[in-house]
């Protein structure tokens, strides 16, 4: 139900940690998207850009910044209009960390949505979310509101590095599909992941 923190049944069972992780986060190879380093120009308004929260416990993997931002398109450009302004948007944005350990994926991405789409923030959660396993990752999807707009929101989780991606809306007006988040996210994950570092 819209507003509701229960994260909902997680589907799947995960993997058992590997031992090994990520050392570098690097563009994703995915189908019929181009990719690039860096955050699109396009910007919601003030405060409603998806951000990865609820990683504080985590430690880094190394000093520093250590969030990766990727942006990918496709074609045709999503165009997004308000206030009689249409401007183009991508399909995704990606913000990726990457940490010495997380000890509990599923526990992580549940935490992660909780905090991201909070019943009392800016943006509104709709429907019911996803929750799932995937070999060693983690994932947990919404659907939600952001300055008009609906998106599809997605947390990821292995046990090494943790992920947010916001999926715009293609024709401007309707969600992206559950389903092809869920795939996408995926996607993303398994090829913008780079080397395997021990912790």
């Amino acid at each position: 139900m819209p507003g509701s923190t229960t994260p909902g049944p997680v589907v799947g069972k995960l993997a058992p940690d590997p031992g090994t992780r990520a050392t570098a986060v690097g563009l994703p190879v995915m189908e019929q998207l181009e990719c690039e380093e860096g955050s699109s120009t396009f910007r919601f308004g003030s405060g409603w850009d998806l951000y990865l929260s609820g990683v504080d416990g985590l430690s880094p993997r190394s000093s520093g910044t250590n969030e990766t931002v990727t942006t990918c398109r496709g074609f045709p450009l999503i165009q997004l209009t308000k206030s009689g302004m249409t401007v183009a948007a991508p399909d995704l944005i990606a913000r990726t960390e990457l940490f010495r350990t997380v000890p509990d994926p599923v526990a992580t991405v549940q935490k992660a949505m909780a905090a991201s789409l909070p019943p009392d923030g800016q943006r509104k959660a709709v429907g019911e979310p996803t929750v799932m396993t995937a070999g060693t990752l983690a994932l947990a999807c919404r659907h939600n509101i952001a300055d008009g707009f609906p998106m599809a929101s997605c947390f990821w989780a292995d046990y090494g590095a943790v992920g947010a991606i916001d999926y715009f809306p293609p024709g401007g007006n309707r969600h992206f599909a559950m389903v092809q988040a869920v795939e996408r996210t995926k996607e993303f994950a398994g090829t913008a992941l780079r080397g395997a570092g021990t912790p």
